[in-house]
């Protein structure tokens, strides 16, 4: 039975993609071309054209992504679909079918503090110290091994040298203790359903029949093992449609491969390729000059950024003496926006590296702004929820050691280094789990009483909330941990106002449980604790993030992508530190792909874009003194502003006193002459 839907509100290149017949299809979805709005009425379309919602799969890369899709589906055709991330679709295929390659149906989630715990263990175990191998180094190395489907095997056996022949050990070890403690991390999730697809023909013929139609978001944005995955999945019907831009992909250095997107021709020779090049974001003035940057890159598929709106503002370019003075520049001019009623919400500050928000966080405690930096120390790795949700963990899966051995002392129970050494000794003599050590902690010789006592009374504790977990929701659950364990009465006798502060942010986690009962309200059979833990062990920083509160947010331009805002300010570009210093090399890739970046900043202004660069910056304890960025000569001149209201202070005083200043300077080659008064 169908149900018609509605196209009349489509643009041409818009309503051609979502009525696209069986072949592939390419959609090259330009920035602000509403490629989601496509996804969404393609799927809704599937599905009033006679296909099963249960024969869809949709995947993007963000669970907020995800649920928006799946709520724009619902509004289109009343039709829930499986529409989700990559690593969730992944998790619910292992669930099912991992025990057929031998994965535990209930293994654990590893993500990125787990992970660096357990190579700090294999490293003790293989006498090696974090001066000879830094752990974070190690775990990037497993990362991107995991995304390109390499194993350790493979990894040792390409090793040029000393220091990859270790990496290459560390993985082994780290594999091996990953499958002991019955877990999985991050890139697990998809190397391992790739692994179960290639091992188990039947079990890769049910998935295939089950997902007759794969609509891909930001498939630019994929890496090996994704596109391997996805490749998998579509081989049978070739039914795929795959939206994403060239232009916008800027995640290589996380394993993302450009030459997924630009090969898609040679992987589906019969596909189709639509361009969406309408922009319904941004004024002609800002997509100018994102066109002009672009078309100097050569990894690309042509197209170019129109509008049927007209007129806005010039873009600002403001030289700034040195990293106060643009800092100071910007802030004055936010707050000028601020009391002409133009939101702090609706204004964005974008920056290259992390270490630039410093200065501008410094300007913005002065001037009493309320602000937000998306990347910096996420909600889910402050020490009092990672030590909560290890309790949780501890008590679903009682394999989990890592998260045993976190919370076995915390709050502190008397059981010292010593202890925890002798425990692992019993454990690794016996050929038995830690888990099961701490239970037997009786046996363990030399174990002070005090300690023992102490162990035991945590193992009887850990014993009880297992057996009445069934019978208590999550925040029951978790408030009785916090009870049982002493944690919450540790803060409170703290007195201090870091205590405070955690127990704040263990308040605000009751708020998490709270959203997240209340998405699924509908569907009691999803509110169980391994629900709950999943749901959170696939956040990202922008799943947190809410757009609406009227708070300033500073982040990279790497965050950038996906987002919009009335006035964009992007801060630091000069040579060297955008591009960075990683482009300067005989390899254009790095350079390209910086240019890219540049792109998505700029394409995120909808009214206002404002640019700066300063002649001197103190970055990373050193003073530097760089040349305006090559992107900034890229931009027409017609395409700045004659004048702009920025003024230069000539004091640090919070006051921002104004003063009228006349400059010269050079760009490139390009002479401009700009009053700033």
């Amino acid at each position: 039975m169908s149900h018609p839907i509605s196209l009349k509100d489509l643009n041409p290149a818009q309503k051609e993609a979502v009525i696209w017949g069986a072949n592939p299809l390419l959609i090259l979805a330009g920035a602000g071309s509403g490629k989601t709005r496509i996804l969404t009425y393609r799927i809704a379309y599937l599905i009033s054209q006679g296909i099963p919602a249960f024969q869809i799969l949709g995947v993007t890369f963000t669970n907020k992504a995800a649920q928006e899709m799946k709520s724009r589906v619902l509004r289109l055709i009343d039709r829930d679909v499986w529409v989700s991330t990559f690593h969730s679709t992944c998790l619910r295929i292992l669930r099912m079918d991992g025990p057929q390659i031998g994965i535990d149906r209930n293994f654990t989630i590893y993500d990125d503090h787990d992970q660096l715990v357990l190579i700090k263990e294999c490293m003790k175990e293989m006498n090696f110290n974090d001066k000879q191998i830094h752990p974070k180094g190690i775990r990037e190395r497993i990362q991107r091994a995991k995304d390109s489907l390499i194993t350790p095997y493979q990894y040792l056996e390409k090793a040029e040298d000393f220091y990859e022949e270790n990496v290459g050990r560390l993985y082994e070890k780290y594999e091996e203790k990953l499958l002991k403690l019955k877990a999985c991390d991050f890139g697990d999730l998809i190397v391992k359903t790739v692994h179960l697809f290639d091992r188990v023909p039947k079990v890769l013929e049910t998935w295939q029949e089950r997902f007759q139609h794969i609509l891909i978001d930001e498939y630019q944005d994929t890496n090996h093992a994704q596109y391997r995955l996805v490749k998998l999945l579509a081989d049978k019907r070739r039914q795929i449609t795959v939206v994403g831009d060239p232009d916008q992909s800027i995640y290589a250095w996380r394993g993302a491969d450009i030459r997924n997107i630009l090969n898609f021709e040679k992987d589906y020779p019969d596909c189709g390729i639509i361009r969406m090049e309408q922009n319904y974001r941004s004024t002609p003035v800002i997509l100018e000059a994102a066109n002009e940057i672009i078309k100097h890159n050569t990894m690309r598929k042509p197209k170019a950024l129109w509008t049927e709106k007209e007129g806005g503002a010039l873009i600002t370019l403001y030289e700034a003496c040195d990293e106060k003075d643009e800092a100071e520049q910007v802030i004055r001019r936010i707050l000028e926006f601020k009391n002409q009623g133009i939101s702090l919400a609706d204004q964005v500050i974008f920056y290259r590296v992390h270490a630039q928000s410093r200065i501008l966080e410094d300007v913005l405690r002065r001037a009493n702004l309320p602000y937000k930096i998306i990347g910096g120390v996420r909600f889910y790795d402050r020490k009092e929820i990672k030590d909560v949700i290890a309790y949780l963990r501890a008590i679903l899966y009682p394999h989990d050691d890592l998260s045993l051995k976190r919370i076995l002392n915390v709050p502190s129970r008397g059981i010292g280094k010593k202890a925890f050494e002798m425990l692992e000794k019993f454990s690794a003599e016996g050929q038995i789990s830690f888990q099961e050590a701490v239970h037997q902690s009786d046996r363990v010789t030399g174990l002070p009483p005090k300690s023992q006592k102490a162990i035991q009374s945590f193992a009887k504790m850990l014993s009880r909330l297992r057996k009445e977990k069934k019978d208590l929701s999550v925040d029951e659950i978790l408030r009785e941990v916090l009870e049982r364990s002493g944690y919450l009465h540790a803060l409170e006798e703290e007195r201090t106002i870091e205590a405070q502060s955690r127990l704040e942010n263990i308040e605000e986690f009751f708020s998490v449980i709270e959203d997240w009962k209340d998405a699924n309200a509908n569907d009691s059979e999803k509110l169980t604790l391994e629900a709950f833990l999943e749901s959170i062990s696939l956040m990202t920083d922008l799943d947190t993030w809410d757009h609406g509160t009227n708070i300033l947010t500073l982040m990279t331009l790497h965050t950038a992508k996906g987002l919009e805002f009335p006035n964009v300010f992007m801060v630091g570009l000069e040579e060297g530190l955008f591009p960075n210093g990683n482009a300067y090399t005989d390899d254009l890739e790095d350079l390209e792909e910086e240019r890219r970046l540049c792109y998505v900043g700029l394409t995120r202004a909808k009214e206002r874009l404002f640019l700066s660069y300063a002649r001197e910056r103190r970055l990373y304890g050193a003073r530097h003194y760089n040349l305006p960025s090559r992107f900034l000569n890229e931009i027409p001149s017609e395409l700045y502003g004659k004048k702009s209201t920025l003024h230069v202070s000539e004091s640090r005083e919070e006051t921002f006193p104004d003063s009228e200043i006349e400059i010269d300077f050079d760009i490139g080659f390009k002479k401009h002459r700009i009053l700033f008064e």
